[in-house]
């Protein structure tokens, strides 16, 4: 792609709006924010109100100076004075809250109480939060792998039109990039980076419910409807997703529902993008002063003053809305939320629409032993987009390939004839706004997901549940590349009509038991889990010069011609079972020792290589709690090893192990003619797990009670047997590839992550955090043999090189007899 969709300028504004209102009080808040200011509006009608004194002070009665007690859903509220004492005017029935900075907040509600001593109870530490670690969460205190965790607090704001990039360059050792400036383009994902050839994203886990298709599921889910993200990073922690955690987990929290009176919630902003950065290029009055000894060049002169590279850009506005409303009891809580997305690219033509929603309830007894939570999610894409946007064998039709035609058309030439019709030059060259805004490529995709999940404290301690997903995606992709005006012919057009649908399935059942017996804690988990994969889709393309008026691709029995390479159709399937334990044990807080096991059995393999068995297991030593370190205060500090064995199969396609036949083509006998069939796949039987076996050594720090805290990670990752499409000769062999388990691969590194509280009061509070990951990736061996042949590796379509100068690179887009030296160079040009 052109640089031109690398570098752009944005700004953006933001605000949000939020209602909550109480059915017994009849008040309302509204709030709007808007980036720097902050408009309040308050309605209170107040009848019965007392006044309310208290003292809030910490757990061992110390007071609180400058602790807030608010009426939640109002803007009333009272300051803590220096002794810890407060005064508020409220009435009974009122919810209030009682935060300070550096404890947990409190909420209760008042009954006829006239005099409150309220105790807070500090925050808990760095290592004493909660992280969400697959099929269950622990406190960090006991992760013994690398994990890192980032929470809503901390995201990235503004110009978000994607979770990914609400965590861009806020976890170590995660890498998330979006290559050039579409809209519609995939982000790169890769946690310590690349386990595999192919460049497979890590398992995307939402809600405990394993994703199959990792960007259009982040693509479906609005920014504002999550609560936070976890990642895991070694093969100790992602072992517990088996063979789909090979390449890192990276699992995504949405918002639930709080218990209490119904809150409504408004969250959008807009923004403006355009180019900043152009090739520096000829002005039409600089081209006809550089060629002005040219006799011939005048021919070329239609007295314009054309800036090619702003005639196909734009400003690009983006506008993002979303509302939720939440609310229930101690039994049961709901929240629903309707998202909206528009996102123009600035490319002509380019753009994407978003359209979700999502449901989360909660439900659990009154004795809480039984929980059961219940997700629904359904959206619906809407993209226009250049389809080889990201191919690097470009066509003329393509439409990107206007990035590689726009710097070298004249600037004399005009975009638009005297009538109104597109000006076509009377060379090869094509007007790029009239192949950008005649070709039609339009993506519908719809996507509906729904799970159930559901628990039962059996025993004291012992939980056992099981969990169903359902998700179904369907792509229907439209495309019609326009014909091309040629000097001494018309180009045909051509069409295509293309339909894609997925279904998933997943079930499991699980069980988890935990039980202090002293100092000790043991924790065992066990899961058994199912997955069917279902892909199936068809798509036709043809050619002439069919389209009339608004018809595109919805009449092609007007085509002339509909080759048989261009109808095709495909379904396939892939069953992954797995079977899974987990046991933590802790002695005394201070030793604590997890193991995994997961045996996993992939479809993609053949029967003798079909299952895998891929242990892991990590010790950690919270070195704070010795007896040594019972003076200290100011330091907690813990230190981790672990070593594990994940498999892939994720860059497999199914089938790859059996040989295929297809047609070959028509036959002649005896007068009759016959459609032929022959080997189209050369199958390998011996395809195996593709293994990475990870070695970290880490420490987790917390000093002066979290005003510093941090994280560091040594790692050694070494992957054998890795699965690539090789080249094979023919003869012997009847095709010229086949998958084949081959080359091996060293990732190492070491990530660090800082944060520190700068300031830490009541009204003010400043924190900073940093990280940085160093991250080298080689590949220690590449080929192979299959069946006693060597395996060879040829990919022509990474790069392209040209010789000579710009002026002679596009001299060869001219047919033959047009005269050289009548282009526009750039300034830097020799």
């Amino acid at each position: 792609m052109s640089r031109k969709m690398q570098f752009s300028r944005k700004c953006s504004a933001r605000w949000s709006f939020s209602i909550s209102r109480t059915l017994i009080s009849s008040r309302v808040r509204i709030r709007f924010n808007a980036l720097t200011f902050a408009l309040v509006v308050v309605a209170n009608i107040a009848f019965g109100q007392n006044s309310i004194t208290g003292r809030v002070t910490d757990v061992k009665g110390t007071a609180l100076p400058g602790a807030t007690v608010q009426i939640l859903g109002t803007n009333t509220f009272a300051v803590a004075d220096a002794d810890g004492r407060f005064t508020l005017t409220a009435r009974s029935g009122d919810l209030l809250e009682v935060s300070f900075m550096g404890y947990a907040a409190f909420q209760f509600v008042l009954r006829d109480e006239k005099t409150l001593d309220i105790p807070l109870s500090e925050s808990p530490l760095l290592l004493d939060e909660v992280v969400v670690v697959g099929y269950g969460a622990t406190q960090r205190k006991n992760i013994t792998g690398a994990v890192a965790d980032i929470s809503s607090e901390d995201f990235v704001t503004g110009n978000v039109t994607n979770g990914l990039q609400q965590v861009q360059g806020k976890i170590p050792g995660v890498v998330i990039v979006q290559p050039g400036g579409d809209p519609n383009g995939d982000f790169n994902v890769r946690i310590r980076g690349a386990t595999s050839l192919e460049g497979q994203p890590p398992l995307l886990v939402i809600d405990g419910v394993a994703i199959d298709d990792f960007n259009r599921a982040i693509t479906t889910l609005n920014p504002a409807d999550i609560a936070s993200f976890d990642v895991l990073k070694d093969a100790s922690a992602a072992a517990i997703y088996g063979s789909r955690g090979a390449n890192g987990v990276m699992l995504i929290t949405t918002k639930d529902a709080k218990s209490g009176k119904a809150m409504f919630e408004y969250n959008g902003f807009a923004s403006v993008e355009n180019v900043s950065n152009q090739f520096d290029v000829l002005t039409g009055d600089e081209w006809r002063v550089a060629v002005q000894n040219d006799t011939t060049a005048y021919h070329y002169d239609e007295g314009a003053n054309t800036d090619w590279q702003r005639e196909i850009t734009r400003t690009a506005f983006t506008q993002s809305h979303m509302m939720s409303v939440s609310g229930g009891s101690d039994q049961v809580r709901m929240r629903g939320s309707v998202g909206y997305i528009n996102q123009e690219g600035v490319v002509l033509n380019t753009g994407k629409e978003i359209l979700s929603a999502r449901f989360n309830a909660d439900v659990r007894s009154e004795n809480k032993k039984f929980t059961m939570n219940y997700r629904l999610n359904a959206s619906v894409i809407n993209r226009d987009f250049l389809p080889d946007q990201n191919n690097t064998s470009q066509v003329t039709q393509g439409g990107a390939f206007v990035f590689r035609l726009t710097p070298g058309i004249l600037p004399v030439w005009p975009v638009y004839n005297d009538d109104g019709t597109f000006y076509q030059p009377a060379t090869a060259f094509i007007n790029p706004v009239f192949l950008i805004t005649e070709l039609y490529s339009k993506q519908h995709q719809n996507f509906f997901q729904a799970s159930g999940k559901a628990d039962y404290e059996l025993l004291s301690g012992l939980k056992v549940g099981g969990l169903v997903a359902l998700s179904k995606g369907n792509d229907t992709y439209d495309q019609n590349y326009p014909p091309l005006p040629d000097p001494d012919d018309i180009d045909p057009s051509s069409a295509s009509k293309s339909s894609a649908a997925k279904t998933n399935f997943t079930g499991d059942l699980h069980f988890n038991f935990e039980k202090n017996f002293g100092n000790h804690l043991l924790n065992v988990a066990g899961v058994y889990e199912y997955n069917k994969f279902m892909n199936e889709g068809f798509g036709v393309g043809v050619t002439g010069p069919y389209v009339e008026g608004n018809l595109l691709t919805n009449d092609f029995g007007r085509a002339t011609s509909v080759p048989l390479e261009g109808v095709y159709s495909f379904k396939n399937e892939v069953r992954i079972i797995s079977f899974l334990g987990r046991l933590t044990y802790a002695y005394n807080d201070r030793y604590i020792l997890t193991v995994n096991f997961r045996r996993d059995g992939s479809s993609k393999f053949g029967a003798n290589n079909r299952w895998g068995n891929f242990p892991s297991a990590a010790i950690a030593w919270r070195v704070t709690n010795e007896p040594f370190m019972q003076t200290n205060s100011w330091l907690d500090l813990k230190l981790r090893v672990s070593y594990g064995l994940t498999g892939n199969q994720e860059n497999l396609p199914p089938y790859e192990y059996k040989t295929l036949y297809g047609s070959a083509g028509a036959y002649l006998l005896n007068g009759n003619v016959g459609q032929s069939y022959a080997v189209t796949q050369e199958g390998n039987p011996d395809l195996k797990w593709e293994v990475r076996k990870s070695f970290n050594v880490g420490m987790d720090f917390s000093l002066w009670k979290d005003r510093v805290n941090g994280m560091i990670d040594f790692f050694h990752d070494n992957t054998s047997d890795m699965l690539y499409k090789y080249n094979i000769p023919q003869p012997p062999f009847v095709t010229n590839q086949v998958y084949a388990n081959a080359a091996n691969a060293i990732n190492r590194g070491i990530e660090v992550s800082i944060g520190a509280e700068v300031i830490k009061r009541s009204s003010f509070h400043w924190t900073i955090r940093g990280n940085v990951g160093l991250v080298r990736n080689r590949i220690t061996n590449l080929l192979g043999q299959f069946k006693g042949y060597n395996l060879t590796a040829t990919n022509n379509n990474y790069g392209e090189a040209y010789g000579g100068s710009f002026q002679t690179a596009y001299v060869t887009q001219l047919k033959p007899g047009y005269p050289a030296g009548v282009f526009r160079l750039p300034r830097h040009a020799g």
